[in-house]
């Protein structure tokens, strides 16, 4: 049956003008009335974000340091604008095409090269358009989020369309990883690698071993994708995780700098990489990798204000800093004002850092200007803002003319705080825990992270408890070590003060160390077994 393109939309993403218009020609010439071009990576993404598309053609090489075609996929499927019914066909050399698909959920469908012939683009794109014309009913239910009933309708499909087996048992994996069904996941993906070994499957078993706290074996799986040369930003990622999480930061910084030599414009690697680099002082590292972090991470939704004051927080901590890396530090945070216009957090978070870089450099009227301009943004935050960050905010102004001004506030705001749902939480929380009653703070602390979540101190505390609790032997150790490892990845080292700093890496490590004895002991016990 002849395919009809009379109704279809199609998006083309190539820096090379002659090429697009080529390609263009040919799809018109096959019917196709709606083609959308772009002509680099972030521009496709303004208009998968407004627009939807049956079809996308995207070019791998767009040229030296900008994200190549694969970026765009992975940052479209991380963003949420990339539909599973949406064809995405990787214009790439053939012998370069196989190492393009060890991703899970952000490979391209399919792929053609140059130059374009329309009688092979044709077969290749019928040829997958007719798959998933089988496969769309349950593609629409992933894009609509209905997970259980697409899970349902996996078990339905594998059993009518057997030779679609391997297309409906990727997405079967897609779906219970959202759906956190780890160890269903990982049974489903050693049994498709002990069938077929595919490097998407084996980073599938590697995200699912991490998600149980079975580092080692993630590791194994994990790094046989990596081994196998395949351009897949997760296998170094879920890989570099299994490190930290053994406490080997140093082995994970290694692999994540290879990682970039491959794919240096992906923000998350470069982002990861400067966290792990600061919690190792390796302070240039961390430097340059902050500032393509904020390169890259530019109009997609890896943007983030925490890699500007983590930059900052870079060049404070460096043994020499004059003129030109106060003057960096101090551009840095006013670009960040500008990259986030009317946040009241970052352009006071900005001032308290302006403060710090100033003090470093011995600019002391400078420093109390811009102390004073934290203290009265700070003033003007909401109550709950102002409990998130009076701890970093009594820290910052120590040395400067208001600080006698903001122990008062500090007070003030403990105070107020009591009254908050959370800070009352958190409270209990510390009280139970002076009184060693851990099971019972942990309690506190978890209500008061489901009201307030992804706040440091917070957090922290909530570490804390449950690596108390954990020091005792019984079947919920496993459990809460996880989570902890979870909760410590979570937070991005270099935006913390430095208090915060100095206790999570005390706390990093001793999750570490726990985390390894029971490694141990369950490769003995297997051994034994």
């Amino acid at each position: 049956m002849e395919i009809n393109y009379s109704d279809k939309k199609v998006l083309i993403v190539d820096n090379r003008l002659e090429d697009l218009a080529e390609l263009k020609m040919i799809l018109g010439n096959m019917g196709v009335p709606d083609i959308q071009v772009a002509s680099s990576v972030n521009m496709a993404l303004v208009l998968l974000r407004e627009l939807s598309f049956d079809l996308c053609f995207v070019v791998f090489d767009q040229g030296k340091d900008h994200k190549n075609g694969l970026q765009l996929i992975q940052e479209a499927t991380a963003e949420g604008v990339r539909k599973f019914s949406t064809i995405f066909t990787l214009i790439v050399d053939p012998e370069r095409s196989k190492l393009l698909f060890g991703s899970l959920d952000s490979s391209p469908d399919t792929y053609i090269s140059k130059p374009y012939a329309e009688s092979k683009l044709r077969f290749r794109i019928e040829k997958i358009m007719r798959i998933r014309e089988v496969l769309l009913p349950l593609e629409e239910l992933m894009d609509q989020g209905e997970l259980q009933a697409a899970l349902e309708m996996c078990g339905k499909m594998a059993q009518g369309y057997p030779g679609l087996h391997m297309y409906i048992q990727r997405l079967r994996g897609i779906i219970l990883l959202e759906l956190g069904l780890y160890s269903e996941a990982v049974h489903l993906f050693e049994t498709i690698v002990a069938q077929r070994d595919q490097p998407w499957a084996r980073v599938g078993l590697g995200m699912s071993l991490c998600h149980l706290g079975h580092y080692l074996s993630a590791r194994d799986a994990l790094q046989h994708v990596i081994d196998e040369s395949h351009f897949c930003v997760e296998a170094y990622t879920w890989l570099a995780r299994t490190y930290k999480a053994l406490g080997e930061r140093g082995e994970a910084i290694g692999l994540l700098r290879k990682a970039i030599m491959l794919q240096s414009t992906v923000p998350e690697l470069q982002g990861v990489l400067g966290s792990l680099a600061g919690q190792n002082q390796e302070w240039n590292v961390a430097v340059e990798a902050y500032n393509n972090a904020i390169r890259y991470a530019r109009n997609s939704c890896f943007q983030s204000e925490d890699y500007y004051f983590s930059l900052v927080a870079a060049l404070l901590a460096r043994d020499n800093f004059d003129r030109e890396i106060e003057e960096q530090a101090i551009r840095a945070l006013e670009d960040v004002v500008l990259a986030f216009p009317g946040e009241p957090i970052v352009q006071f978070k900005s001032r308290l850092l302006a403060a710090q870089a100033y003090r470093r450099s011995g600019a002391s009227d400078r420093a109390n200007l811009a102390a004073r301009n934290a203290y009265d943004l700070f003033c003007g935050l909401e109550l709950t803002e102002k409990a998130e960050w009076v701890e970093p905010f009594l820290e910052g102004m120590e040395g400067t003319s208001v600080e006698s001004d903001a122990q008062s506030m500090k007070q003030q705001v403990n105070r107020d705080s009591a009254a908050l749902e959370w800070g009352k939480l958190n409270l209990q929380g510390m009280l139970a825990y002076r009184k060693k009653e851990y099971r019972k703070a942990l309690g506190f602390f978890v209500r008061a992270d489901g009201i307030l979540p992804n706040n440091p101190s917070l957090t922290l505390n909530l570490v804390q408890t449950a690596l108390e609790q954990a020091r005792h032997p019984g079947p919920e150790r496993h459990e809460l070590l996880l989570q902890c490892d979870n909760a410590l990845y979570s937070i991005n080292y270099g935006a913390l003060s430095l208090r915060q700093q100095k206790r999570y890496l005390s706390l990093s490590d001793r999750c570490a160390e726990m985390i390894r004895s029971m490694a141990q002991l369950k490769h003995e016990t297997d051994v034994g077994a």
